[in-house]
C-alpha cells in the first residue's frame, strides 16, 4: 500500500522519465533477445560494483566545470564500464525467451522494469542526480536507503524467475 501511495504521489514528470528508461530497456529486450537483456542486468551489477570501487574516478572524468558536468561525467564512466561488462558477459550467456508470446513479453516486461528499478536505485545512492533533475519526494522515498536493499534484491530474483526454463 506504501508503494501505491508513493507512486501516486509522484508528479508526471517523474513517472514519464522512469517509463521512458523502463521503454528503452524494453525496445533493447525485444530487438537484442533475452540474452543481451540477462547479460546487461548482470552488467549493471557489475558496473555498479566496478564504479563504486574504481579508485581513479576523479582522474577520469572529463568534465569538471560545474555540478550538472561532473554528474554527468560519472554517468558516462559508469556507461563506458557497463558497456565494457556486457560486451564480455554477452558472450558466455545464451538464454532465448520461451516460444509462448505472453510469456515472452512477462519475461520482457520483468527484465526491463528489474533493469530500471536498478539503475535508478544505484544512481539515486551514487550519482547527484538532483544536479541533473530533481524528482519529487515520492520517488525520492520509493528509491531511498529504506528501500535500497529490495531494490538491489528484485533484479537477482527477476533472473531467477526469468532464467528457469
Amino acid at each position: 500500500m506504501d508503494l501505491l501511495n508513493t507512486l501516486s504521489g509522484a508528479m508526471t514528470t517523474d513517472i514519464l522519465i522512469i517509463f521512458a528508461v523502463f521503454v528503452g530497456l524494453v525496445f533493447f529486450s525485444i530487438w537484442y533477445g533475452k540474452s543481451s537483456s540477462v547479460s546487461l542486468l548482470i552488467s549493471i551489477y557489475l558496473g555498479i560494483l566496478t564504479f563504486l570501487s574504481f579508485p581513479y574516478l576523479e582522474e577520469v572524468i572529463f568534465l569538471k566545470s560545474s555540478e550538472s558536468q561532473v554528474t554527468l561525467s560519472q554517468i558516462g564512466v559508469f556507461v563506458v564500464g557497463v558497456a565494457v561488462i556486457y560486451f564480455i558477459i554477452r558472450n558466455i550467456i545464451f538464454t532465448e525467451y520461451s516460444y509462448g508470446i505472453i510469456t515472452k513479453y512477462l519475461q520482457v516486461i520483468l527484465l526491463s522494469g528489474a533493469s530500471t528499478a536498478l539503475l535508478f536505485a544505484f544512481a539515486y545512492h551514487t550519482i547527484p542526480l538532483t544536479t541533473l533533475y530533481d524528482f519529487n519526494t515520492s520517488i525520492d522515498n520509493l528509491f531511498s536507503s529504506q528501500y535500497f536493499f529490495y531494490w538491489l534484491v528484485a533484479p537477482i530474483l527477476v533472473l531467477f524467475v526469468t532464467t528457469r526454463e
